[in-house]
């Protein structure tokens, strides 16, 4: 049985990175300077592809291997503080991959350079992004015991 591909595959994946940008850009703004956070972004892009890199590739890369899982949340039962690991949906693994990638390079000067090669490496698996998301899947399978506390 031959099986038809779809037409907009390609469509839906530059709707699905156009969405991804759109939400890296909202976290990128700094007191509601969205034109200077696209100028950043967009320069971050064009950094990517000189180094000899596909950007929209690079960054689906990275993205998906900083992604995390799960989150540990603090949770009180009976006085006692429990770590209990939650599954988390996409669009939250999406926000808190780009959330690390922005707190590894926070208070720096050259948030561009660092942006880029942080994405580079992390495509690649091997930067403090990539470890930090390992240490939390770390986190969240020593305290797996305490899954039974979720509340849903």
């Amino acid at each position: 049985m031959v099986t038809k591909k779809n037409k907009n595959s390609k469509n839906s994946d530059s709707i699905f990175f156009s969405l991804v940008l759109k939400k890296f850009i909202s976290l990128l703004m700094k007191d509601g300077k969205k034109s200077k956070a696209e100028k950043i972004l967009k320069n971050i892009l064009i950094k990517i592809s000189l180094k000899g890199y596909s950007p929209t590739r690079t960054l689906i890369l990275a993205l998906n291997n900083v992604k995390p899982f799960v989150e540990v949340r603090n949770v009180r039962i009976k006085g006692k503080a429990f770590q209990v690991p939650f599954p988390l949906k996409v669009s939250r693994q999406i926000n808190a991959s780009f959330k690390v990638f922005l707190q590894t390079t926070k208070g720096k000067k050259k948030i561009e350079n660092l942006l880029v090669e942080e994405f580079i490496n992390s495509s690649f698996g091997r930067s403090q992004s990539v470890k930090n998301t390992l240490n939390l899947h770390k986190l969240a399978a020593q305290n797996r015991l305490f899954t039974s506390y979720r509340w849903f």
